[in-house]
């Protein structure tokens, strides 16, 4: 997995060395976002240690999202992604406090098909780095997830002017099955 990380993380930084030495700032795309149907709190429900206590609640924030992309052409950007979210789970019966921390980066690939004047639809996919801290205030050890990320998505862009606009991204998107938020084209 350290050989994982070492390869996402020297792809994300020639990603940004690439976005670094473009002159046409035309072709950049900055999206911010929040995701909904956060994954990571279906993963804390059914598998922690205390899951079938009955009054065991989860409840998230996040995931909180960015990205960049850098148009190689009309049809294809490249880009990288990074996101925040934190779980918690609790149950006031046997006082457990129980949260995992969850950061990725991913590089990101999208292919964009049929743009329009406004409308920017497109579908890519990802690969990256993730970074999940568990802690609870039983000191019981729990379950972390992995350190291999990656993402699936069908979005779309949509600019209320020629710089500035929103997006949606449905699938499997740093660690949600919804992400919308605000866009802006450079």
């Amino acid at each position: 997995m350290k050989k994982i990380s070492a390869i996402t993380f020297l792809l994300i930084l020639s990603v940004f060395a690439g976005f670094a030495q473009q002159k046409n700032a035309k072709k950049w795309t900055i999206s911010s976002g929040y995701g909904i149907g956060n994954v990571w709190v279906y993963f804390l429900k059914n598998n922690s240690l205390i899951k079938d206590i009955p009054d065991y609640k989860v409840s998230s924030i996040g995931p909180f999202s960015i990205c960049a992309e850098y148009f190689i052409n009309n049809k294809i950007s490249i880009g990288t992604s990074a996101s925040y979210s934190i779980v918690k789970g609790e149950t006031k019966r046997f006082l457990v406090d129980e949260q995992i921390s969850i950061f990725t980066a991913l590089a990101r690939v999208n292919y964009h098909f049929g743009h329009l004047e406004k409308l920017d639809p497109y579908l890519g996919g990802g690969l990256g780095y993730v970074r999940s801290v568990y802690k609870n205030n039983n000191s019981i050890p729990g379950p972390v997830p992995g350190e291999f990320g990656y993402s699936a998505q069908l979005g779309a862009h949509y600019y209320l002017t020629n710089h500035v606009g929103f997006y949606g991204e449905l699938g499997y998107v740093n660690g949600s099955f919804l992400q919308l938020g605000f866009c802006l084209k450079l």
